[in-house]
């Protein structure tokens, strides 16, 4: 699969529904993402500065093109309301074509696919 074909699934939490409203808002507009998708509260368990917390949070599933990965963490890292954010990002397997294209067409990246 080459670069042009891929799509990565990244994640990242933030404490609050208004917080991951206004990131993902923010991202679809800057085309950073094809989507976003906003889990209900889950429940994080971690340790911080030698300490056991527990907190609800929103999960952030983003889907966004391999073309525009580089930029996308940029922004999520200079924006995202935590000091320490997660921030995996998935290649995906297998994207279907239909999927890929529409992603692509999104974010502004036509001629691809």
């Amino acid at each position: 699969m080459s670069q042009k074909e891929k799509i990565y699934l990244c994640l990242t939490t933030v404490s609050n529904k208004r917080e991951a409203q206004a990131l993902a808002s923010q991202i679809v507009e800057k085309r950073l993402a094809a989507c976003v998708q906003l889990d209900s509260p889950v429940t994080s368990f971690y340790r911080w500065k030698g300490k056991v917390e527990q907190d609800e949070e929103i999960r952030m599933q983003i889907f966004a093109p391999a073309q525009t990965l580089d930029e996308l963490t940029k922004f999520v890292t200079e924006n995202h309301p935590y000091d320490t954010p997660k921030w995996i990002c998935i290649e995906a397997e297998k994207v279907s074509e239909k999927y890929l294209k529409w992603a692509n067409e999104v974010c502004n990246l036509r001629g691809f696919i």
